[in-house]
């Protein structure tokens, strides 16, 4: 079984905690379940989730299950980990890693974080010593790409939508399937709010005037998608002398994801979900533009979803 600990946030932030266990499981061999411990839903006061939810289920994603209630094995679980983690923080000779990590694979625990463990490396050691583990215990947001990047084939084909695409939106496929398309995502929402403004709010409209200026040197005859949970404040907004186009922002996430990636090239905010948008790109030869910087504080700020492929332009507050 691999466990996750919790599926946190929106669509973005599940995606790159599911693609952790996919990696894992390849590496063991295909035979682990999925099990998340639950998945966080944030409802509004009138009661309408704001994308927190089980977004995973619109997508080919490997069966899982939810916590089911079975409160005897959820408290072992969690006993076992609260042990598995204090220990990793005792500094004895007679704790070395491999010695007490091997006690808790005999019973059926490995724990894996990615700040503190190499998933790959220790799978190595405990099959010399023909030892495995029954239960993967996942833990954080787990954001760095090259954890998972070896299956990226395999994350292509999980992060489809089951569902196909909707027929109000033909024409617009047909615009971004026949064109040097660019996807331009526009994050506004809860990251102009005062609660986050400080530390996510950098990519105002400079950052996208110089962002769509640099498209036009680099692709021919483009022509821009806009993406954006305002497009009413984007199309008021951002001004653009190149053709464009703007997705109607009432489409449900997964025809929303599937209309970005199918795109050519990008201009991403810094936002998971504009960032799995050109990771699913099917285009070899994609041109992506990114903020040089995550957030503007620099205890979160994300450098490790920043490639050093994209093409990253200064914008908003430099970083604290």
């Amino acid at each position: 079984m691999i466990i996750a600990k919790s599926i946190l946030g929106r669509l973005g932030n599940q995606m790159f905690q599911y693609a952790y266990c996919r990696a894992i499981k390849e590496v063991v061999g295909g035979s682990l379940a999925f099990s998340f411990d639950k998945v966080y839903q944030q409802k509004e006061a009138d009661g309408n989730t704001d994308g927190f939810e089980d977004s995973l289920q619109y997508f080919n994603v490997d069966d899982y299950e939810l916590f089911n209630g079975d409160i005897h094995s959820y408290f072992c679980n969690k006993l076992q980990l609260f042990l598995y983690r204090s220990l990793h923080y005792i500094k004895r000779r007679w704790f070395e890693k491999y010695s007490w990590q091997l006690v808790f694979c005999r019973i059926g625990l490995y724990y894996y974080n990615d700040k503190k463990n190499n998933f790959q490396k220790d799978i190595k050691y405990l099959r010399k010593k023909a030892l495995f583990p029954k239960c993967v215990f996942c833990y954080d947001f787990l954001e760095e790409p090259e954890r998972f990047n070896s299956i990226r084939p395999i994350l292509l084909n999980d992060f489809t939508p089951k569902f196909a695409p909707l027929e109000r939106n033909k024409k617009l496929y047909e615009i971004i399937n026949s064109n040097n398309s660019v996807c331009v995502s526009i994050r506004r929402g809860d990251y102009i709010n005062t609660q986050y403004s400080d530390s996510f709010y950098i990519c105002d409209e400079n950052y996208f005037r110089l962002a769509l200026n640099k498209i036009k040197q680099l692709v021919n005859n483009p022509v821009i998608i806009f993406f954006s949970d305002d497009i009413e404040w984007v199309k008021k907004n951002i001004n653009t002398d190149i053709l464009s186009y703007y997705e109607s922002g009432n489409d449900p996430v997964w025809e929303k994801l599937r209309l970005m990636y199918s795109c050519k090239h990008f201009i991403i905010s810094n936002s998971t979900f504009s960032w799995w948008a050109q990771y699913l790109s099917r285009n070899t030869n994609k041109i992506v533009i990114s903020p040089d910087h995550w957030t503007n504080d620099h205890t979160k700020n994300a450098k490790h979803l920043i490639s050093n492929d994209f093409i990253t332009i200064p914008c908003g507050k430099p970083s604290k």
